[in-house]
């Protein structure tokens, strides 16, 4: 069984449209395009699980950098989340004009 990630998605790719293009290449288990929780509109990114790793291979392989809608597609091998990189922190300074000139705050940031 393989993890697939597919990023540069159209917001117009759907579910079902990832099930049947990486369907070509073997049996899908499970597809599913990441929609953000407020505005239920697309992240331009999904997964793809694959029975066979050698199918899945095969697909990341042909479709990695296709064209799909104007846009080229980035398809490669999931990472479990222990194993990607922890997120950027961005220190932010205080505004001109704000009470507590010291105090700095930290949140991700956003690349």
């Amino acid at each position: 069984m393989i993890n697939i990630f597919i990023a540069n998605l159209d917001w117009e790719v759907t579910s079902d449209d990832l099930k049947q293009t990486f369907g070509t290449f073997g049996t899908v288990t499970y597809a599913h395009v990441v929609y953000d929780r407020k505005t239920k509109r697309s992240m331009g990114f999904g997964y793809v699980e694959m029975e066979d790793s050698d199918e899945g291979i095969n697909a990341i392989q042909a479709l990695n950098g296709l064209e799909v809608n104007d846009r080229p597609i980035d398809v490669k091998v999931a990472s479990p989340k222990e194993n990607r990189a922890p997120k950027k922190v961005v220190e932010e300074k205080p505004k001109p004009g704000s009470r507590d000139k010291e105090r700095t705050t930290r949140r991700p940031r956003k690349d």
